[in-house]
């Protein structure tokens, strides 16, 4: 999995870089891959506060539209657990989605409704 990690009108301190990839590498054993993460981090009004903002885009194997999630808190690392929740929701429906596609593939049941009609005639 390749994560991007970026600031919006900002540089990223290796702290908080470190940070977020502890907290979004471990997502590498749901997906396969040529899986992308970018991660924006923005701060809207400067040194006022409470806008701190980060948005996840993934890009998977397999899905036609990317996953887009952000969230807005007081601090970034506020704002990076909350998005990293809600990104593991994402992927473990995208893990099932997968399992179950690769566990019934759609040519054996079109097999089966073909054996069960020529039994009928």
């Amino acid at each position: 999995m390749r994560i991007i990690i970026s600031g919006k009108q900002f540089k990223v301190d290796p702290n908080l870089r470190r940070y977020i990839n502890e907290r979004f590498l471990k997502f590498a054993r749901f997906v396969k891959e040529p899986a992308t993460l970018e991660i924006v981090l923005s701060n809207f009004m400067g040194p006022k506060g409470n806008d701190q903002a980060v948005g996840v885009t993934a890009t998977l194997p397999g899905l036609k539209n990317p996953i887009h999630l952000e969230e807005v808190t007081n601090d970034f690392k506020g704002s990076i657990d909350l998005v990293e929740e809600r990104l593991e929701k994402h992927l473990l429906k995208y893990k099932e989605q997968v399992k179950i596609g690769t566990r019934y593939p759609q040519k054996y049941h079109e097999a089966e409704l073909e054996e069960e009609d020529a039994g009928e005639i």
